[in-house]
């Protein structure tokens, strides 16, 4: 069979119409505009089911800020041209990729995986000491490379800017979340204005999230009383269903009503917790016991 010239065959070739993109391309391509540059650096489009988008941020508290942003986010990805019809968002907090440009010289520093795989390998330590050893030049060199270390731990960092490392920073949320928790476990009428005078590093996610744990701890004790029909010896379903009662309703002491306990527990709880006589109605409320505070 003869072979068919290049020109007659390229002759006949008429170029197709581009494919369409990716719709989760589509939408990563338009997010910036959308949310912003703040939160673009602290999320990003990961995948679109049907018509729900999975957005992945940084942390727990941005993806509750974007839940709370999330009608008119949604309102710009409808308006947004050749993209599909979204109806709702979700949320995971991971680790965003290095999204960041390339220095303006055209080259970028070389990460340090990159360069220690171009390094001849040593043979192995011959016995503990040496290894440690190794270790603690590798780290002494890291440390002499790097302009900026950690405030608390003083482990260097790849960048300037936070001047905190991971583990720290999780370490320090972590007791920050103690904290709130303890606070809000003695005082559990405070505002948020209040736990920030005491706390000044917290956020209202940080407190919220405190808020809703305690919660959920009260209530599976609260409900395993009303399941058993009793109260442990001690009593301590009493002094949590006062504070769950203050938690839940946001008001302070002072304003507990009967009417208030008996919306929040319900008035089968309300009896087992605080019986009264036979045909004796008081319209006194239940004392808002906070002597649970911990020590």
């Amino acid at each position: 069979m003869p072979l068919r010239p290049l020109r007659d065959a390229l002759g006949t070739w008429k170029p197709g119409g581009l494919a369409a993109p990716e719709p989760i391309h589509a939408i990563c391509a338009a997010w910036p505009a959308i949310v912003g540059a703040d939160v673009a650096a602290n999320s990003m489009p990961l995948q679109l089911s049907g018509d729900v988008l999975v957005v992945m941020t940084s942390s727990s508290a941005w993806s509750q800020q974007l839940q709370m942003l999330s009608l008119p986010i949604l309102r710009g990805l409808r308006e947004a041209a050749q993209l599909p019809t979204i109806d709702r968002m979700t949320f995971r907090s991971g680790r965003l990729p290095n999204r960041k440009s390339r220095p303006r010289g055209g080259t970028s520093a070389r990460p340090a995986a990159e360069a220690r795989a171009s390094a001849a390998p040593l043979p192995p330590a011959a016995d503990s000491t040496e290894a440690l050893a190794r270790l603690r030049s590798r780290i002494l060199a890291v440390r002499r490379r790097s302009a900026t270390t950690c405030v608390r731990c003083g482990a260097p960092l790849e960048e300037p800017s936070p001047q905190i490392c991971a583990p720290c920073a999780g370490a320090e949320e972590r007791e920050r979340s103690l904290e709130m928790q303890r606070l809000v476990y003695s005082a559990p009428w405070l505002a948020f204005e209040e736990i920030r005078e005491q706390i000044p590093r917290a956020t209202v996610a940080e407190f919220e999230r405190a808020r809703r744990t305690l919660l959920q701890r009260w209530w599976v004790i609260l409900e395993r009383a009303k399941r058993a029909g009793t109260l442990t010896r001690c009593g301590i379903e009493r002094k949590l269903a006062s504070s769950y009662v203050l938690l839940q309703s946001r008001l302070r002491p002072d304003r507990i009503t009967p009417a208030v306990v008996r919306n929040v527990l319900g008035p089968e709880l309300e009896a087992l917790l605080w019986p009264q006589p036979s045909g004796k109605v008081t319209g006194k409320a239940p004392p808002a016991d906070l002597s649970n505070a911990p020590r």
